[in-house]
């Protein structure tokens, strides 16, 4: 899904994407907006991501939050805020990890080990 971009701009498109890695195949939901985009609510299954695609705007104040669900517990978090992910953590990809612990965001430079741990609260 495409949100707050223009085919015109020139700054290249970031694409966000969510993973579920939850245990014993149980299912989440993920719920994102902006200020001027709502992206709806997403059931994730096991093994499948929920992704979109933006660009970000000319003065680089992108923000992207959202609402995960999982069997009574819920987090909300920035899953992309531009003056935190736009110079070297994700400038092009920024993946996320929901699993039996939280929410785990990883730099572009690295799948192996979470810079962003945001637990499941009930």
């Amino acid at each position: 899904m495409a949100a707050n971009g223009s085919k015109f701009s020139f700054f290249p498109a970031v694409t966000v994407e969510i993973f579920n890695k939850l245990p014993l195949g149980a299912t989440f939901t993920i719920h994102c907006k902006s200020k001027d985009d709502d992206l709806g609510t997403h059931e994730v299954g096991t093994g499948q991501s929920y992704s979109f695609h933006f660009k970000v705007n000319f003065w680089g104040t992108t923000l992207f939050f959202c609402r995960a669900s999982h069997e009574g517990n819920n987090v909300d978090f920035e899953i992309y805020r531009a003056s935190r992910d736009d110079t070297d953590r994700c400038p092009d990809y920024c993946m996320w990890v929901a699993n039996g612990d939280g929410i785990m965001g990883y730099p572009e430079s690295s799948s192996e080990k979470p810079d962003i741990v945001i637990p499941w609260k009930r």
